[in-house]
């Protein structure tokens, strides 16, 4: 599915100004901006009002006789398209683009962001120079191994392939998809609205708002097969050991295959796409080895586990145990749920929201309604939570906890969460977190309120002490009987890249100079002492709010870009030099002090064993953006290929 809306001369007037009064008017306003040309529409008395929350606001604010007015515009100006007459702004950019973002959210905006809406709506979009003649005729035995093929693997392959570089993609899996294919429990669902959570350049209709796993796994494969990349990918490889190889200038790996034999592969740079919840952290429980009931990770669910009638114990309350513990009540006798610390929880009125037919009618008839309805996902659920993460300097002098929009936000989410559990004061009490919101991951509201309320959910505080041949003990002594333990105790994500084993010059080990859970890397993505190795989704690159995939494809970009700059210059190796990586790494901590996740008493997966932030970007996604746009040459040692 393009980006491009194709004009259909057989629309008529009816079916057209149907479809556009259901349309949200804060995205139709730039539309008819650019059909048009007519400046007035960015003006007032048209101009939206800002939106409050994740509100639609489709009718803008404005008075019924604007939006009449605004609605027939629109249908006249996709007729006269639809008929032939050119579009007057097809590629905003720079100050005009600006003006139109400020337009869709009613608020100014500053022109920081332009360049990074430019290329996600399609109107500067990336596409990497096809070097594919030059690779043939000078570089015969080039290639790139690309470790994972999950979000992040997927998008570099379809870009290497662009770019007409030889690649290869070893996923251990006997499927794509990554977490999306690994995490299968009940109720998993994306947390970011689907139109958001896809990528820039292959859009789709979503049945649903926020889609379920099987409608995102199949997403994504869907996307592989149409970008030709599906007999790239060895599927049941998994990669134990890389190392840099002085003499030859290339990465040898050791790679298990799907029948269990070692094989060794060559490649003359490395990508690492393996992710930031791959590796499911599993507490190893006194008794374990006892209990005669079943033990589950979330992320390593029996497709033919049973439920039904069964007593169960849910290890864990974060994402995965409130999608999993609401889409379970119902099927189980009885349920508790074992909780180490609560969680902030935010109302979202579209959570279970089927995304309706009009919704796509607009997508694919009238140009740019799409891109203007993500770009307006991205505001709301990127930068308008961003601005709650900064720790006012000067708080205590003002009586705050955090800053006034975090202290506000702490005030309605508690607000909401008294609303849901009037009367049971016990519950409010045990669900209230004493930390700030935004400093762990926050969650939606998907039932999970209700779903404690019910009488044979129960909620407990304490933690685990040991099981039993039929049940678990907690630590204040009581035993409870259960069939079966679910433990959604999330993922080891300090540990990047555990438990491959990565060597660098001289035989130095990554995982030893990252102390096990103290990865560092410049912009995440690449590090000293490890030539033409690339890392997707590495240290410190977690998005402060909003989807991950923007940040993947602003990487992708400065990898693809680097990895052919090897070939047009002839190089065997680019290395990270140390001083960029060393003020880069100042930089990012100095700024991740700064904001609430690193607070004293806000514990989360964010920081490693001693404290230090290791998975988030303390900037503003465009920032980022701009940090990866144009990969510096300065900031690499290039090497020459012997001969060369």
């Amino acid at each position: 599915m393009s980006l491009t809306v194709t004009p259909n001369p057989n629309l008529d007037r009816a079916t057209v100004h149907a479809a556009v009064t259901a349309g949200n008017i804060p995205c139709l306003l730039p539309v008819l901006y650019q059909l048009t040309g007519e400046e007035k529409w960015l003006s007032s008395p048209y101009l939206p009002a800002s939106t409050k929350g994740f509100e639609e606001l489709n009718d803008g604010g404005l008075d019924p006789a604007i939006q009449a007015e605004i609605h027939n515009a629109v249908t006249d100006a996709v007729l006269d398209w639809c008929n032939g007459k050119p579009i007057a702004h097809p590629a905003p950019t720079g100050s005009e683009l600006t003006r139109l973002m400020s337009t869709v959210m009613g608020e100014p905006i500053s022109e920081v962001y332009a360049p990074m809406i430019a290329e996600q709506l399609g109107f500067a979009p990336f596409t990497p120079e096809n070097i594919g003649d030059l690779v043939r005729t000078s570089r015969p035995d080039f290639g790139v191994a690309i470790v994972g093929a999950g979000i992040s693997g997927i998008t570099c392959a379809i870009n290497l392939e662009k770019a007409g570089i030889p690649y290869t993609v070893l996923e251990r899996n006997d499927h794509i998809g990554g977490t999306w294919w690994e995490n299968r429990y009940p109720g998993a669902r994306v947390d970011i609205p689907s139109d958001l959570y896809s990528f820039s350049f292959r859009p789709k209709n979503w049945s649903e708002y926020f889609a379920r796993r099987n409608e995102i796994f199949d997403y994504v494969s869907d996307v592989a097969r149409e970008a030709g990349i599906t007999d790239r990918i060895r599927l049941g490889y998994s990669v134990d050991t890389a190392a840099w190889n002085a003499d030859e200038q290339l990465w040898i790996l050791s790679v298990t295959g799907p029948d269990g034999t070692q094989q060794e592969l060559r490649a003359t740079s490395l990508v690492t796409a393996a992710g930031l919840h791959s590796t499911p952290n599993v507490p190893d429980f006194p008794g374990t080895s006892e209990f005669r009931g079943e033990i589950v990770h979330s992320a390593q669910w029996p497709d033919d586990l049973d439920l039904t009638g069964k007593r169960v114990a849910v290890v864990g309350s974060g994402a995965s145990a409130m999608q999993l513990v609401v889409a379970i009540a119902d099927q189980v006798e009885s349920m508790a749920v074992l909780q180490r610390q609560p969680q902030w929880i935010a109302p979202n009125e579209h959570y279970f929201q089927q995304s309706d037919a009009t919704k796509h009618w607009l997508y694919d008839n009238i140009p740019f309604y799409r891109g203007w309805y993500r770009f307006r996902l991205y505001w709301l659920y990127t930068e308008r939570t961003f601005a709650a993460l900064p720790v006012d300097p000067r708080r205590e002098e003002k009586g705050k906890h955090v800053s006034s929009l975090n202290d506000a936000y702490r005030a309605h989410f508690t607000a909401y969460l008294k609303r849901q559990l009037a009367g049971e004061e016990e519950l409010q009490r045990k669900t209230l977190p004493d930390y700030p919101p935004f400093g762990k991951r926050l969650l939606i509201d998907n039932g999970w309120f209700a779903t404690l309320r019910k009488p044979h959910v129960e909620l407990l505080t304490d933690s685990i002490e040991r099981l039993t041949p039929d049940g678990i003990v907690t630590a204040d002594g009581e035993h409870r009987d259960i069939d079966v333990l679910i433990l959604c105790t999330g993922f080891q994500q300090q540990r990047f890249l555990y438990p491959m084993d990565i060597r660098g010059t001289d035989g130095t080990s990554l995982r030893d100079i990252w102390n096990d859970d103290n990865g560092r890397a410049y912009l995440g993505i690449t590090t000293p002492g490890f030539p033409n190795l690339f890392f997707l989704y590495g240290p410190n690159t977690n998005p402060p709010g909003g989807s991950y995939i923007t940040i993947a494809e602003a990487q992708v970009r400065y990898v693809v870009e680097s990895i052919s700059r090897l070939v047009t210059e002839d190089l065997a190796a680019l290395e990270c030099k140390q001083e960029p990586y060393e003020r880069y790494n100042s930089e990012l901590d100095e700024a991740n002090a700064a904001m609430v996740y690193a607070m004293d008493g806000v514990s989360s997966y964010y920081r490693n064993s001693s404290g230090r932030v290791v998975t988030n970007s303390p900037w503003p996604v465009p920032e980022y953006w701009a940090r990866t746009a144009n990969p510096e040459p300065g900031d690499f040692t290039a090497t020459k290929r012997r001969g060369a």
